[in-house]
């Protein structure tokens, strides 16, 4: 599924710029409301600067626990994953949608989304990690989506961006996940 995702981000960058645009429109919040405001709320969840001490805390806790190998798995798949998507973005180099649309602060580069990636990595991690029960993978998944779209509706990123982001986010922890150590923790 998640390499379906890149894939059809891909496509929808290099074939449907206009389809990219109408949905970026669509999405796209406008003026200082209630919606803008709580938007700009829930993106700054899915950003670096909650989701890495989210995972830093997990860590703490495997290794609080002597549950090294699994805390190891954790930091590194999505450490490495993290920097993969700062390459990807140097590497594909695609520009954000013109600046007179952003209702927020961005300095990278736009293809793919770190928001959409990081936020859905780390959910998956942690539900790998903690051999989460079914509940908590959908909740995880909805708030990876939610964060992908508040990105559109903040006119920083098209909404191939997401894709891409939404399907690196779930295809590079399925692949960590063959060196995911079978004594996973199971208390919740």
């Amino acid at each position: 599924m998640g390499v379906l995702l890149i894939a059809l981000g891909l496509l929808g960058w290099a074939i449907g710029g206009s389809i990219d645009q109408s949905l970026h429109h669509l999405l796209h919040v406008r003026g200082d409301t209630v919606v803008l405001r709580a938007v700009l709320q829930l993106t700054n969840l899915g950003g670096a600067s909650v989701m890495i001490p989210v995972a830093l805390l997990a860590c703490a806790w495997l290794a609080a626990r002597r549950q090294t190998r699994l805390m190891l798995w954790l930091l590194a798949t999505i450490a490495f994953g993290r920097i993969l998507v700062e390459f990807a973005k140097l590497g594909f180099a695609r520009p954000r949608p013109p600046t007179a649309d952003w209702l927020t602060d961005v300095t990278s580069l736009s293809f793919p989304s770190s928001h959409a990636a990081g936020a859905t990595m780390s959910c998956v991690a942690l539900c790998l990690v903690f051999a989460a029960r079914r509940s908590y993978w959908i909740a995880a998944l909805l708030f990876a989506l939610s964060i992908g779209v508040t990105r559109v509706a903040l006119g920083v990123h098209w909404p191939s961006d997401v894709l891409a982001g939404w399907g690196f986010g779930l295809a590079w922890p399925m692949l960590c996940a063959r060196w995911l150590p079978q004594d996973r923790a199971t208390e919740r």
